[in-house]
């Protein structure tokens, strides 16, 4: 049987002569390599270039001239998704309500921001004593 090994380029060479280089995965030719102290992107990003936030911002507060009830309205991008998303929401989509609905409770909150309890009325607090008397079978109007 011949002796078939196939030999990486990571691995130590076996007969790579002094003046012979290794070349392969992860390790290109000398000439083709990065040179000390020089960047590999030396001209870097060009100056005019914006970011994924700042293009994002341009693009939802982008004013769009939209039509109404046959009358041409200028609108803001964010605000015509969100018109739109309420719409398709009130049509019965339910991934169109469950976004908004996300949306609302991360602009809002998800609990009611009220932090004391209303105060019942005087005949608030009857009337929940009648129903409760009726219930017991006690302060009912026929039991006297």
């Amino acid at each position: 049987m011949a002796d078939n090994k196939i030999e990486r380029a990571d691995s130590e060479p076996s007969e790579v002569g002094e003046n012979e280089e290794r070349v392969g995965y992860r390790r290109p030719p000398r000439q083709h390599q990065f040179k000390p102290g020089r960047s590999g992107n030396p001209r870097g990003r060009p100056q005019g270039a914006k970011g994924l936030k700042s293009e994002l911002l341009a693009v939802i507060n982008e004013q769009l001239t939209i039509t109404v009830n046959g009358k041409p309205r200028r609108m803001r991008t964010l605000r015509v998704v969100l018109k739109s998303l309420a719409a398709q929401a009130a049509k019965g989509k339910i991934a169109a309500a469950d976004k908004l609905l996300t949306l609302v409770i991360d602009a809002f909150g998800f609990e009611d921001e009220r932090t004391t309890a209303r105060e019942l009325s005087d005949t608030d607090r009857l009337i929940i004593q009648h129903m409760l008397g009726q219930t017991t079978g006690t302060g009912g109007a026929g039991d006297e």
